[in-house]
């Protein structure tokens, strides 16, 4: 139930779903300290969400950067020799708590960006099509727009508050499911 403090379904958001995003934040802080490694990781993670999201998230507004995310973090992978199965989403999540989290994960990753781009890491220039994608910033502006006309309360709030949560956690498996090694791609 949501808090009466929230004036609206972006406020709610923001503040039930802190402590996870923290977590997830804390966990992907980690793999951009671990240099190559943390690099190829944090593509497996972003290759993972999409290629799980995808299937179940057609009505979401952010659809087509799922697939274009999906594509460009894969094509990444396959420069570094990395591949992973695709997981499957716990959960069918409601397209508002998606655009939350893949609009929202665009701003994270212009400062990912920034960073590996700094320290001139080889893979990083070799792999760089995630990267390069567009910020996509349009979607957060529009996901934003919807969230904040929408009440904070309710059995839809509620709905999409668990979603993302769910989301949120699904990532945090993501990346502990991973190896630091990794799996070798064998052709």
């Amino acid at each position: 139930m949501a808090d009466a403090q929230y004036q609206n379904l972006r406020a709610r958001l923001r503040g039930d779903t802190r402590h996870c995003h923290a977590a997830l934040d804390e966990q992907v802080t980690r793999l951009d300290q671990a240099g190559a490694d943390g690099y190829a990781r944090f593509l497996l993670l972003q290759w993972r969400l999409f290629a799980a999201l995808e299937p179940v998230s057609q009505s979401a507004a952010c659809a087509p950067v799922i697939r274009g995310l999906k594509q460009r973090a894969g094509m990444d992978l396959e420069r570094l020799g990395r591949a992973a199965d695709a997981p499957e989403l716990p959960l069918v999540p409601h397209p508002l708590a998606v655009d939350y989290l893949v609009s929202g994960s665009r701003l994270g990753t212009q400062v990912l960006r920034k960073r590996w781009l700094e320290r001139g890491l080889p893979e990083v220039i070799y792999a760089c099509e995630y990267l390069s994608a567009p910020s996509y910033t349009e979607y957060w502006r529009g996901f934003t727009a919807r969230a904040e006309a929408l009440p904070a309360e309710g059995a839809a709030a509620d709905r999409v508050v668990e979603d993302a949560t769910g989301l949120f956690g699904f990532c945090l498996e993501c990346i502990f499911a991973e190896s630091a090694e990794g799996r070798a791609i064998h052709a």
